[in-house]
């Protein structure tokens, strides 16, 4: 090794040695001082330095004497709100350019954790709910990126998506307070791009009987319309995600209806599985109400069919009729998504047309029509 490498290395060496951090009291005394470990090795609760490096005696303040101080990264005295009550606690500056200011810092027992400054209020993120808290706290902004924020997966509790929310954010409400990526969302996997999830739903559905034989359509059993009554359906569905905007649907659901005519002479028990299969487009993706409109093709397999005559005095059955156990019709809707602080609920009004097909000997085919009109919710199991 040559002279002036060793004095290099020697010069180097000792302002490692002998750097001093800078450290402001609460009373705005500034003190160099020198903190012989990291900061992070320690904890949000105290700081301990030396005046100088040959020094014996070290001293440890505590956050509520302490305005900032630096080693490395700036570190200030903080009011953190808690359920319990505010505590006073050394956090790192994160970023400390917007209206959100990020910090984060460690608990006692050593566990790292983010802290965020709004409107005079500093409060920990949550790290059991995060999209409730971004929720509640960042959606404010009028043209907030929902898409690419939420919903916000405990996972996503790192520096990286919270440094970029809050960049975005900050930019979001302030144009001239510039955004700076520093988050990737992971691409969706294949399976990720399938949903299933239960559903449930309650409405009116209506019985009409119809000869397309004859002209005698309307009084064959004394009552062609029978009256709105209640009609059930509960069970599973699946989809496709092929698109933000665009998702093939099927649903397995049991569906129970019952009717009896204006002059109770029929009633009708039913109920079946309904397998619909549809399209779906969405629209506002970046909302927390999400609408969407539906529509396809259905499909309703008996299960248990009972139809009762009540045959008055005088009265005569024209047209005995034997009805499929398979009816196939139409079906549409339209509804919303809702954001809630876990998951994304469907709410909707769905309406199908069914056509039983009958066969009658004397007179050909006929055609029993079912209308139905749901209020459903749907419930993901997977999103």
């Amino acid at each position: 090794m040559n002279r002036n490498t060793f004095l290099l290395v020697l010069m180097l060496f000792s302002l490692k040695n002998f750097a001093q951090d800078i450290l402001v009291l609460a009373s705005g005394d500034t003190l160099r001082i020198h903190i012989r470990k990291a900061f992070k090795n320690t904890n949000a609760y105290q700081l301990t330095y030396k005046l100088a490096p040959e020094s014996t005696d070290e001293i440890v303040l505590k956050p509520h004497q302490i305005r900032s101080f630096f080693i490395g990264n700036q570190y200030v005295s903080l009011s953190v709100e808690k359920e319990e009550g505010a505590e006073q606690l050394l956090l790192q500056e994160i970023l400390v350019n917007g209206k959100i200011k990020l910090y984060k810092g460690v608990d006692t027992e050593g566990n790292p954790g983010f802290f965020i400054s709004k409107e005079g209020k500093n409060i920990a993120v949550s790290r059991d709910n995060l999209n409730n808290f971004v929720e509640t706290y960042f959606t404010d902004c009028p043209n907030f990126n929902r898409e690419r924020y939420l919903p916000a997966e405990n996972k996503l509790y790192r520096q990286d998506y919270l440094m970029d929310l809050v960049s975005h954010y900050n930019h979001c409400v302030d144009e001239k307070v510039p955004y700076f990526r520093y988050y990737e969302p992971e691409k969706p996997k294949k399976r990720d791009n399938l949903t299933w999830g239960f559903k449930a739903g309650a409405g009116l559905q209506e019985y009409a009987y119809r000869s397309f034989a004859t002209d005698a359509n309307a009084f064959l059993y004394g009552s062609a319309i029978f009256n709105w009554q209640a009609s059930f359906v509960g069970g599973v569905y699946g989809g496709i995600n092929y698109s933000k905007n665009f998702s093939l649907f099927a649903d397995l659901t049991y569906m129970y209806r019952n009717a009896i005519s204006e002059d109770g002479v029929i009633e009708i028990g039913y109920s079946g599985l309904n397998i619909p299969i549809y399209g779906e487009f969405q629209f506002l993706q970046d909302k927390r109400v999400r609408p969407f409109i539906n529509f396809g093709a259905n499909a309703l397999v008996a299960i248990a069919a009972k139809y009762k005559f009540n045959v008055p005095p005088s009265f005569q059955i024209l047209r005995p009729i034997n009805l499929s156990p398979v009816s196939f019709g139409v079906m549409g809707g339209l509804g919303a998504y809702v954001e809630t602080a876990s998951k994304p609920m469907k709410f909707e009004i769905r309406m199908y047309q069914d056509f039983f097909e009958g066969s009658n000997p004397t007179f050909g085919d006929d055609k029993m029509r079912v209308a139905s009109i749901l209020l459903m919710a749907s419930y993901p199991m997977s999103f």
